[in-house]
């Protein structure tokens, strides 16, 4: 393939990926047809299916390249995070909980089909969510295992923390979604105060 074949397909792949995303946000994935996004993009069936097997094929693909941004932007926002610095890692704890909920309120019906295939309960997907997850709770596990090596944290083995807040936001995002029982305001108040928490009962003020 040359490369001026490459370029145009990615850029009709990614017209495809941006309009399904919108809709399978909007509508759901039952009621997304192939020709809904087909329409969107201005193309006819048959250069849909060039691109993807069907409809599963392009849903899986749109939910895990949201979460791949989600994912890289969280941990962008830590870089740099002096963390023997209190207000430093309040604010980035923030940002980065913040960030994690406007991803839920963007792709909420992504999310739930999301977190539904990772509890085992829509069959429909066979995705590998699990691996996806633990991807986020060890980026949080290089650092802290990063900031235990430069000696401003101790006392805790990197990958339990990691899992333990990562874990956490799977269960208030299913509840904030399903639910409806607190506010995103609410929710991310208290992941901050509680990351808060096991933050500061590890970590060696500078002060100190």
């Amino acid at each position: 393939m040359s490369k001026i074949s490459e370029v145009k397909r990615e850029k009709t792949r990614k017209k495809i990926v941006d309009a399904a995303s919108e809709l399978f946000s909007k509508h759901g994935f039952h009621n997304t047809q192939v020709m809904d996004i087909v329409k969107a993009v201005g193309m006819s069936a048959g250069t849909f299916y060039n691109y993807y097997k069907d409809k599963k094929d392009l849903f899986e693909q749109v939910i895990m390249q949201n979460f791949e941004v989600m994912r890289h932007k969280i941990k962008e926002l830590r870089q740099p995070l002096n963390i023997s610095d209190r207000q430093d890692r309040l604010k980035k704890i923030r940002e980065s909980w913040t960030t994690f909920f406007d991803y839920l309120d963007n792709n909420p019906q992504q999310v739930l089909m999301l977190l539904r295939s990772s509890f085992g309960v829509d069959e429909l997907f066979d995705l590998n969510i699990w691996e996806q997850i633990s991807v986020c709770a060890r980026d949080l596990a290089d650092d802290v295992q990063k900031w235990i090596d430069e000696g401003l944290m101790e006392g805790i083995k990197p990958v339990l923390l990691g899992h333990a807040i990562v874990g956490m936001a799977m269960q208030i995002a299913h509840s904030y979604l399903v639910e409806n029982k607190f506010t995103r305001d609410e929710a991310i108040e208290a992941l901050v105060n509680m990351s808060m928490a096991m933050f500061d009962m590890y970590t060696k003020e500078a002060e100190g």
